[in-house]
């Protein structure tokens, strides 16, 4: 909902989440709330739906687990203005270099992408504790 109530002046943004940001520690937990039909403990009334079934994709990212294992986020669908990812010189394929080798036998490669990227609007993000 806190995303959803967002406003830019008198108007009503209405962002809905498309991904939910979660750390290793609670995927499963994740992918079981948004991807049942029912919601836990119905099962006295099966016929009580999940309202939030589908709602978002859940992305696992093990780097959060580092800060903690029960902080998640929300972050907008792609097309919103949220994070804008931008690339040295305006090319955004990765670089590769290889090379042959003379003392092994085989080939080195070496591959990198020179990309950056810059908050445009926090609304777009919701840090959740749970």
């Amino acid at each position: 909902q806190l995303m959803r109530v967002q406003k830019e002046g008198e108007r009503h943004l209405n962002i809905r989440p498309a991904f939910v940001l979660v750390p290793t520690a609670m995927e499963s937990v994740a992918n079981q709330v948004i991807r049942s039909s029912s919601v836990k403990g119905a099962d006295i009334n099966a016929g009580i739906i999940n309202p939030v079934k589908d709602f978002a994709t859940v992305i696992a990212e093990p780097r959060l687990d580092d800060n903690s294992q029960t902080t998640f986020y929300l972050a907008a669908s792609k097309g919103s203005d949220t994070i804008e990812v931008a690339y040295l010189n305006g090319v955004d394929t990765p670089y590769i270099d290889q090379m042959e080798g003379f003392s092994v036998d085989g080939v080195t490669t070496k591959v990198r992408i020179d990309a950056g990227v810059a908050p445009v609007d926090h609304r777009g993000l919701v840090k959740c504790t749970a």
